[in-house]
């Protein structure tokens, strides 16, 4: 059987810069990896109007998915910076169908805070978190932990030490140069790490970390968040 891991976010350039590395590794392993993005990023670029921006970031992220090897991508349509104001009930919906039909063995999503705090980042979490555990599926959720590696993709320094137990850390120094390639794709983001990939690859952390929330008391492998 195919392995199955599935990402749960809220704007395009969350999966690359976060944890592009991890979502690189496992598809480079033959792991079939999705991505549910809640929206398309259509505040994200200043001076342009929603309509404009939100075809411009999906065609970044879809650019930045086939960079990374993910399999499928998929979007809510919720509009970006009003995902906290959505009808639970149907973003919950959405989420539970896609997930029994997507059948993963581990999700992803944001922790409760977000990682930056950004509304929509709490909001994903919360119903992603709810959808998982509707779903019913035989599957693990983790959550994206603070490390070097967010605070390098996404400006948010970590604490004094990382949030949550049991924590995975998932070497992913094998792929680094194409976590900076990804993260490249999101022109109109700013990339923190413009240059040559070969040459910015060696400035990034060798590990994105994870913390597992469900099932609460589940054995894990500290480096590994999906075994053959």
């Amino acid at each position: 059987m195919t392995r199955t891991l599935l990402v749960v976010l809220a704007h395009p350039d969350d999966e690359s810069f976060g944890i592009g590395g991890t979502l690189a590794k496992y598809a480079a392993e033959g792991t079939r990896v999705a991505l549910i993005c809640a929206t398309r990023g259509e505040a994200g670029i200043e001076g342009m109007s929603p309509e404009e921006a939100g075809q411009v970031r999906e065609r970044e992220l879809r650019a930045a998915a086939a960079t990374l090897g993910l399999a499928e991508v998929r979007f809510l349509g919720y509009h970006d910076g009003e995902l906290a104001r959505a009808d639970p009930e149907q973003v919950i919906a959405q989420l539970v169908s896609a997930m029994q039909d997507i059948r993963p063995h581990v999700v992803i999503t944001f922790g409760p805070d977000g990682i930056s705090g950004h509304p929509d980042h709490v909001a994903i979490h919360h119903l992603a978190t709810q959808a998982f555990d509707q779903a019913g599926l035989p599957a693990q959720l983790y959550y994206l932990a603070h490390s070097e590696a967010t605070q390098q993709g996404c400006g948010v320094p970590p604490p004094p030490q990382t949030a949550g137990e049991p924590a995975v850390a998932v070497d992913v120094s094998a792929h680094l140069v194409t976590k900076v390639q990804a993260m490249q794709r999101h022109a109109s983001q700013n990339p923190p790490y413009p240059g040559r990939p070969e040459e910015e690859a060696t400035r990034m952390a060798c590990h994105e970390y994870f913390t597992l929330a469900r099932p609460i008391a589940g054995a894990i492998d500290p480096t590994e968040l999906l075994k053959e």
